[in-house]
């Protein structure tokens, strides 16, 4: 057979449009398949993990599955909100109540309401006498009443500053009963601070034999501490029950020593900052003697009120101490020896009586 035999030609076919499309797009639909297919799967997917019944049976829990009718459920829920409500429940019961004015205690010490006034008159001490100091009732909130032998004062920061000197002897039975007598009865609201004197000065519950040895002087001349040695100066004392006890036993446990020499316990206490509301000031001796000590009180008192007690004190000792209380706005008080020996002797009585 020859090679030259006419040959078959077999065109191609027509190709469809969406044949052609698919050909020319074959990216773009391979694109958009995939895309299909991710939204069919997501969508299988979020059907079976996050669907939620809406039916009647929503609110349901573990504890009633299986139930279909309403009633139990309700019962249910209820039971689960006092639960709730319980847990929110404080552990601690707190009660408020209102307090009437008439029942808050004010700190006063020793005063007794004689009329519906808003002065009210300090009841007297004993057969001693009285100096009467009226309270005004405004003024509660920055001051308390106090009282030391029958002389009562109002103030926030109270001194006292005592003799001690050796004169005293054989009458301070009187005046240590009477001055533990006054500070355990200091309302927990104000400070007190307490000075001993007898040509030296000290703070009360220091050692008075071992301080002594640092001061030097007479009595004519006055009495200053040695070179090199500088004295603790007081500093106020919040009235707390340890400080009442501690300052109780520094009264009781002090000795007697030197003379009644005053002047450097008045520097001390304008020392202080701030200064004294009032200063009860008891001494048995010659205050005129003292004339830089009269200085000292005219010229730094500022607003301090001294109440001056005059413990037995001769003759002389009244115009001085009326003197330094009147230029201070204080009072000024003299007990006799005869009222002493009656107070030791009531102090004496009333031990025995306690005892028995």
């Amino acid at each position: 057979m020859s090679d030259n035999s006419p040959q078959t030609y077999h065109a191609p076919g027509l190709e469809s449009p969406f044949s052609k499309y698919l050909r020319e797009y074959r990216l773009l639909n391979s694109l958009l398949i995939s895309l299909f297919a991710v939204l069919f799967l997501f969508g299988l997917l979020w059907n079976i993990v996050v669907w939620v019944d809406t039916g009647e049976s929503q609110g349901a829990d573990f504890s009633d599955a299986g139930k279909s009718n309403v009633a139990p459920q309700k019962q249910e829920h209820k039971v689960r909100l006092m639960q709730r409500q319980k847990k929110a429940r404080p552990t601690k019961a707190h009660t408020f109540r209102a307090i009437s004015v008439s029942e808050i205690s004010v700190p006063m010490v020793d005063i007794e309401a004689k009329d519906l006034n808003p002065a009210m008159a300090l009841s007297p001490m004993e057969d001693v006498g009285d100096v009467q100091v009226d309270v005004d009732m405004s003024v509660l909130n920055k001051a308390f009443a106090s009282n030391f032998m029958g002389v009562k004062s109002q103030a926030n920061k109270i001194l006292f500053i005592i003799d001690y000197s050796a004169s005293m002897k054989g009458r301070d039975k009187v005046m240590r009963y009477e001055l533990c007598k006054a500070i355990d009865k200091l309302p927990a609201v104000g400070s007190v601070s307490v000075l001993f004197f007898s040509g030296p000065t000290w703070i009360a519950g220091q050692d008075a034999n071992v301080l002594h040895k640092n001061w030097e002087g007479t009595n004519g001349s006055g009495w200053k501490p040695k070179e090199g040695h500088i004295p603790e100066r007081p500093k106020w004392l919040p009235v707390t029950p340890s400080n009442k006890k501690m300052l109780h036993e520094a009264v009781i446990s002090t000795p007697l020593t030197f003379g009644t020499v005053w002047d450097n316990s008045f520097e001390w206490a304008f020392y202080m900052n701030p200064k004294p509301d009032v200063i009860y000031f008891m001494t048995d001796g010659n205050a005129n003697k003292n004339f830089q000590g009269m200085d000292i009180i005219k010229s730094k008192k500022g607003k301090t009120k001294i109440y001056t007690i005059g413990y037995g004190a001769p003759s002389g000792a009244k115009q001085p101490l009326e003197e330094i209380a009147a230029m201070t706005g204080g009072k000024s008080k003299f007990v006799e020896m005869e009222q002493i020996r009656l107070m030791e002797q009531k102090i004496e009585a009333d031990k025995t009586q306690a005892m028995n």
